[in-house]
């Protein structure tokens, strides 16, 4: 009796950890990476800055309350009810968005929605080692993030049903804030932390927390291959969330293809994302997350130098297909395996570590915006010229991983 009670809600948290992705990855793919976009090159007057400015915007508000939010959750011991109120906040402004009349109104609820998603992933990440074993966490990572893109099969799927109906994609930023709703709905109702409860006030574990995020320094001078893993980590992620954000408006304005091929691009990179997330993870548990990392950016890497080729060597742009394929390909394995590798390196402060990992991804995010909007609108060099600086980016973290030791 006493197995199977045990059992049974570790099952319950793997479950629904693993569905959670499938409302993480609809939010990035279908907001930020497709409607979004699509919107903002259906309304006259506005340019990529429309589309990277706010995400700057949001991504400085989420890079200072990050650290706060893993370490407050370390405190609290309080990471589901966290994750319930994010989540919520970000399904009521994600439907707001489709409500919305004008862009301006639009992106301001999009800066609510885009907080408190970020905010929420740095919780669910530290949710990973109570959902999962140091024998099984690759395979548990890479299930979900399977999952996650099942989701965006039906993302990619709606867009392709209501292209052209209404170009504000009111139902597309509804239809995802009711997906969301669902699919979080589980975490927070069945997901069992096996953090003890907290036995400190409030205040007192406001100070905690507090002093936790001022011995960060010290506790990183300590461990060194962390601070060297997260350098390496800011540098892929200016790479890899900037293309996701602007890889539309790319497909759109350099390569030349229509909405619908766009779309069908995503797709296709979608359904190869499935298995290959899976298949990285086995990897993650067989030859271990660095190198799984390492081999995931060279594909990075091969991915924005072929998308940089197409237009300055004036390459056939039906290319851009086979690249959809390596993009979904490489896509999951990203988080597959620097999850992993994070739990690995990090001996104590775990949720305070993924808020710092949260950050950097954010950091790196804001950086990337601002100087894809720089380079593309500012300085008016176009957008091959950004693609190139994002496969130096990728290429610099791959060279800082090589030089890591996890032992």
């Amino acid at each position: 009796m006493i197995t199977r009670k045990v059992a049974y809600p570790v099952n319950r948290s793997v479950v629904s950890w693993a569905l959670y992705d499938i409302a993480n990855t609809a939010f990035n793919l279908g907001v930020v990476g497709l409607f979004l976009p699509l919107w903002i090159d259906h309304t006259q007057g506005t340019t990529d800055a429309d589309l990277g400015i706010p995400i700057s915007i949001s991504m400085g508000i989420v890079l200072v309350l990050s650290p706060f939010i893993g370490a407050i959750t370390d405190q609290l011991k309080s990471r589901v009810k966290t994750l319930t109120i994010l989540n919520i906040a970000a399904v009521i402004a994600t439907l707001l968005i489709g409500f919305s009349s004008s862009i301006t109104t639009g992106l301001i609820f999009f800066c609510i929605a885009f907080v408190s998603v970020y905010l929420a992933e740095v919780v669910y990440n530290t949710m990973l080692k109570s959902a999962s074993t140091p024998e099984n966490r690759g395979r548990i990572g890479g299930i979900a993030i399977a999952l996650g893109y099942v989701g965006s099969l039906g993302v990619v799927a709606l867009a392709l049903h209501y292209q052209g109906i209404n170009t504000n994609y009111a139902f597309g930023f509804q239809a995802i804030a009711v997906l969301f709703f669902f699919m979080a709905l589980p975490i927070s109702l069945f997901f069992v932390d096996q953090q003890s409860p907290p036995t400190q006030s409030i205040r007192s574990t406001l100070n905690s927390s507090w002093e936790q995020i001022i011995s960060t320094r010290r506790f990183l001078t300590e461990h060194p291959r962390i601070t060297r893993f997260l350098i390496a980590r800011y540098f892929y992620m200016i790479s890899v969330t900037t293309g996701s954000t602007f890889g539309v408006l790319y497909g759109l304005k350099t390569i030349g293809f229509t909405e619908t091929q766009v779309e069908l691009v995503l797709l296709v990179g979608v359904i190869a994302s499935m298995p290959s997330a899976v298949a990285w993870g086995y990897l993650v548990d067989r030859i271990g997350p660095l190198v799984t990392l390492r081999w995931n950016l060279v594909g990075w890497v091969f991915v924005f130098a072929a998308s940089v080729s197409i237009p300055w060597f004036n390459l056939d742009n039906q290319l851009w297909w086979g690249l959809g394929v390596v993009t979904g390909a490489c896509f999951g394995g990203l988080w597959v395996a620097d999850r992993p590798l994070l739990i690995k390196l990090a001996p104590a402060n775990l949720g305070e570590m993924f808020g710092i990992y949260g950050t950097v991804s954010r950091l790196a995010f804001l950086t990337g915006s601002a100087v894809w909007s720089l380079i593309v609108v500012s300085m008016g060099f176009g957008q091959p010229t950004a693609v190139f600086i994002l496969m130096c980016c990728c290429a610099t973290g791959l060279i800082l991983l090589m030089r890591l030791r996890t032992a």
